[in-house]
């Protein structure tokens, strides 16, 4: 089908993002269901549903509801308001029809269209798209109901593979050996693409600086321009000065409470929060208030939690104990504004990964989710505790040692012992190899641990 490029403009280093194929298996598989486009500000929802969109129909209806010039909203009482609308935004004819895509952007800004979606899908015969970053602000109204006959599809950053994608390394990675086996050169690539992925992220904005001039601060300079984006954007959400100042404090301590986890504090992630935010607010601060700022760093895609397994009983679980970062370059800008050790940052900065890497195994559809749960989970017994535990659908526990260096792994040796984990893997940067009870294998790799 030829491209529509009234639409849709590619970018000058054009990316080959893994969510084409989600968005194809939708319109092959789900078409009569609308599709609900989740994901971070700035991951590239917008910019892959267009594409998308324009290379595979003929029409593409695209509507932006920041900035709806046409009236959409006012025009859906209309009887026959899509033709009406077309017409008005100069787009022809409504061709109401398969080969039609409806997109609606920005859909949190407008409840009333956000309810109708159901009504939209009865009366039109088109595809439809709705997409949003900041639909926690819909689902907290309390005019909110959640519409039925709707697919969800939640993007991320790139993925590691996909930036070796970027990097064309993408073969090498898929064919390598966790065990050490493949060519000592390959491992050396992986390793440093890596080291780069590791400190950039995946925000599409920030790969494509990098691809274009290979500098390391002019991404930085992305990364703190995307945070205070979603600050400044974020502010309208809050009711007051105090409200936004304990918001703009939970992105500093995600990473403090990391730090403190560490030493073994054994409060969960609130009240870690919650401290830390009194002594840097300097005004009283309830555990809700804290509630409320995390919650929305969660909804909006920027945080993500980790349960625990108690005891390294993969039944006993505690919800929500533990919050990482969703990307690892937005925790490496964080960790350059917040006090903490120097040497913390890349313990930080390893498991970050880990976490990001891991949580696409949970989040992916459900025919092809190959783990129990819904998010990461770590494992705490008396003075022991394991980064990672994965259960995988055969029931059989993964435990994870994540290591910045090659330290040896005192806790994973305990889980196995105890028989805690039936397979132990110690992720490290190294090339991996065998061993009698504990494997080895790239840190960089984690993601394709359950293939070991």
């Amino acid at each position: 089908m030829t491209l529509n490029n009234q639409f849709f403009i590619p970018n000058e280093i054009e990316l080959e993002r893994d969510v084409q194929q989600e968005l194809l298996r939708w319109k092959e598989k789900r078409h009569k269901t609308v599709l609900q486009v989740e994901g971070p500000r700035q991951v590239g929802k917008t910019h892959e549903v267009k594409k998308f969109a324009s290379s595979h129909y003929e029409q593409v209806i695209y509507v932006n509801l920041v900035r709806d010039e046409y009236g959409f909203e006012d025009s859906m009482s209309e009887p026959a308001f899509m033709e009406a609308y077309c017409s008005r935004s100069g787009l022809g004819h409504y061709q109401d029809d398969e080969t039609t895509i409806l997109i609606i952007d920005e859909i949190q800004e407008s409840q009333a269209v956000y309810n109708s979606i159901r009504d939209l899908r009865e009366r039109l015969n088109c595809d439809m798209i709705v997409s949003g970053s900041y639909l926690a602000r819909t689902v907290n109204s309390r005019d909110f109901f959640l519409p039925a006959g709707i697919a969800y599809l939640r993007m991320f950053p790139l993925s590691f593979q996909e930036f070796c994608r970027a990097e064309g390394l993408e073969e090498i990675f898929v064919g390598l050996k966790l065990n050490g086996e493949s060519d000592p050169e390959d491992y050396e690539k992986l390793e440093q693409a890596y080291r780069v992925y590791r400190q950039i992220g995946g925000y599409p904005q920030v790969v494509t600086t990098y691809l274009n001039g290979h500098s390391l601060g002019d991404c930085l300079d992305v990364l703190e321009d995307l945070v205070r984006t979603f600050t400044a954007e974020s502010s309208r959400f809050f009711s007051n000065s105090t409200a936004l100042s304990i918001f703009q404090e939970v992105y500093k301590a995600v990473l403090v409470q990391m730090v403190e986890e560490k030493k073994g504090t054994g409060r969960n992630f609130i009240e870690e929060v919650t401290n830390f935010v009194k002594d840097s607010v300097k005004e009283p601060v309830s555990r809700n208030e804290v509630r409320t700022a995390a919650s929305w760093l969660l909804y909006s895609g920027v945080i993500g939690y980790c349960d625990l397994y108690n005891n390294g009983d993969v039944t006993d679980v505690v919800s929500n104990r533990r919050a990482y970062f969703a990307d690892t370059g937005i925790a490496n800008y964080v960790a350059g504004t917040v006090a903490i050790p120097v040497d913390a940052i890349e313990g930080i900065l390893t498991e970050t990964f880990a976490y990001t890497e891991l949580n696409r195994l949970y989040q992916c559809p459900a025919s092809r989710k190959t783990v129990l749960g819904d998010k990461p989970c770590f494992s705490v017994c008396g003075d022991y505790e394991l980064d990672f535990v994965v259960v995988d659908k055969e029931r059989i526990r993964y435990g994870i040692e994540v290591k910045s260096s090659d330290n040896r792994a005192r806790s994973l040796h305990f889980y196995k012992e105890k028989g805690f984990v039936d397979r132990a893997f110690r992720a490290v940067p190294t090339h991996g190899d065998h061993g009698e009870k504990i494997e080895t294998i790239p840190v960089y790799a984690i993601g394709k641990v359950l293939e070991q």
